[in-house]
């Protein structure tokens, strides 16, 4: 005889793809006419870019850009020279299954950079970069809530899950005409640039939600007119956007992330001719997820009172989103320029390594690596370059407690200096987020059949003593007699799931 199975249905988010697909980079750049000789190679690096990301069946799409900039010294070795070139690529990753309606997680991570100078004006470069994705589908998972039968007895659980309700993701972009500030000279070429978003807030709203943030961009530019010299400009541009995000509503637990996908700008002239503005377009790609909370009730063990019941079950997990987490850290550091003295700063950046997190006692401990690279003039007033992996570490309070899985993320926010002596001190903002996130095992019951020729042998006595010890489970003494749990209860006065102090129990048969 089988038994009908009543089922309960639990919203899951399913990893189709998480890995990473290398682009090799080998590229020969040929000095363009304006740009003097190469006397000394002080830094290259590969700026790669993810800018749209699809899926089409069981394949991942990835476009995006990459630009290979090297800094140098001329024939002088007076100042900075700054030379780059670019391409496109289009990379397919194939998938374990179709995922559409899918989010798709996508970031670029350089791997190695070679660069060689084959004369003053050629440059042979081979490197890679690494793209990074994850690719989640809304699935579903079914639990068996209730087995259809009078002589069934069932053992129920309940447990909390934040079911995925709704997912976003869109790019937006801000643009805006910066002035150089007073006093600045005037532009005459940009080196370099860095933007990152900063998340505010965000409030939801009729299955929208509203984010408002800002956009930091800094440029290292070289001045014009006879003196040429390098100079940095910092700006924030707020900014505010509309998610649609059906599901959302007030209740969900959020994640939103941004991540900069291009900044470019163009410089200006102003009404006097003098190149003092920057034309800037940052495009901002925007992550989002709603989770709400809900209690699911599943059968984790079954009997019959009348026949001897087979059950067929496999071990399920459920992947719950607890708590999102994140803060801005500030990272302080003393680099030492080794055998030159530091007189004056150019421009330091930072470079993103890794991060990790785990969660215990209630706190989130981040670790992780990231590369300073500072561009600086020693005593003699003569430009060099040097950079310093650092470790660091932060701990975060959490309101989650248990066995939490964690996925971390770091981002580099404004960098600060102080000169000291041969070297500087640093103050670098990091910001962190970790996701925290919980397994729920049960086992999931796929069939139950009973076997109607084996009824249950009983006694002619309607009760039974049972000497039973403390904190002994009702459950499998139930189990045991094949007798109602419920029944045990009554007739004993009990009321949990345990025996409360060891003694004799009645036991209806």
């Amino acid at each position: 005889m089988d038994y009908m199975l009543e089922r309960e249905k639990v919203a899951v988010d399913e990893v189709v793809f998480d890995g990473s697909q290398e682009q090799p980079v080998d590229m020969d750049i040929s000095l363009p006419d304006y740009c003097p000789d190469i006397q000394r190679i002080l830094k290259c690096q590969i700026y790669p870019r993810v800018t749209a990301r699809s899926i089409m069946g069981d394949r991942l799409m990835l476009d995006g850009n990459f630009t290979v900039k090297v800094f140098y010294l001329d024939p002088d070795a007076a100042c900075v020279r700054c030379c780059e070139s670019g391409d496109s690529y289009s990379a397919e990753i194939a998938l374990k299954q179709p995922a559409d309606n899918a989010r798709v997680l996508a970031s670029p991570r350089v791997e190695y950079i070679n660069c060689r100078a084959t004369s003053p004006r050629k440059l042979d470069i081979h490197g890679a970069f690494s793209l990074c994705a994850r690719v989640i589908r809304q699935g579903q998972s079914e639990l068996v809530s209730n087995i259809a039968g009078d002589d069934v007895e069932q053992l129920k659980s309940t447990a909390a899950v934040n079911q995925p309700v709704g997912f976003a993701q869109q790019q937006f972009s801000v643009d805006e005409v910066l002035e150089l500030g007073q006093g600045k000279p005037a532009a005459d070429s940009i080196l370099r640039t860095d933007a990152f978003a900063v998340l505010q807030d965000f409030k939801v709203t009729a299955g929208k939600l509203m984010i408002r943030g800002e956009a930091c961009i800094k440029f290292l530019y070289s001045t014009a007119g006879e003196t040429e010299s390098l100079e940095t400009m910092e700006y924030s541009l707020p900014f505010s956007q509309v998610l649609d995000c059906e599901g959302v509503t007030d209740d969900c637990l959020c994640d939103v992330k941004l991540s900069v996908a291009s900044a470019e700008a163009q410089i200006k002239n102003d009404y006097s001719g003098d190149k003092t503005f920057f034309d800037t377009q940052i495009k901002i790609f925007a992550d989002a997820e709603a989770c709400r909370s809900t209690q699911v009730t599943f059968v984790s063990d079954a009997f019959s009172r009348k026949y001897d019941m087979n059950l067929e079950a496999k071990q399920k997990t459920l992947d719950s989103l607890a708590e999102v987490v994140s803060d801005t850290f500030v990272h302080k550091a003393e680099l030492s320029a080794d055998e030159n003295t530091v007189s004056k700063v150019l421009d330091v950046w930072s470079e993103m390594g890794n991060v990790s997190a785990e969660a215990s006692d209630g706190n989130v401990k981040f670790k992780g690596k990231y590369s300073l690279c500072v561009l600086a003039v020693n005593a003699e007033n003569k430009p060099f370059y040097f950079e310093r992996l650092l470790n660091f570490e932060y701990t975060k309070q959490c309101t989650s407690s248990g066995d939490l899985k964690c996925e971390a993320s770091v981002g580099a926010g404004a960098v600060s200096y102080r000169i000291t002596g041969s070297g500087i001190e640093t103050k670098t903002e990091l910001r962190l987020s970790a996701e925290l996130s919980r397994s729920l095992s049960v086992k999931s019951i796929s069939a139950a059949t009973a076997d109607e020729t084996k009824p249950v042998q009983r006694d002619a006595a309607a009760l039974c003593l049972y000497f039973a010890a403390a904190g002994e489970s009702l459950w499998n003494i139930a189990r045991e007699y094949r007798t109602s749990l419920q029944s045990i209860r009554s007739e004993n006065g009990l009321s949990g799931d345990a025996v409360e102090n060891k003694g004799m129990l009645l036991i209806p048969m």
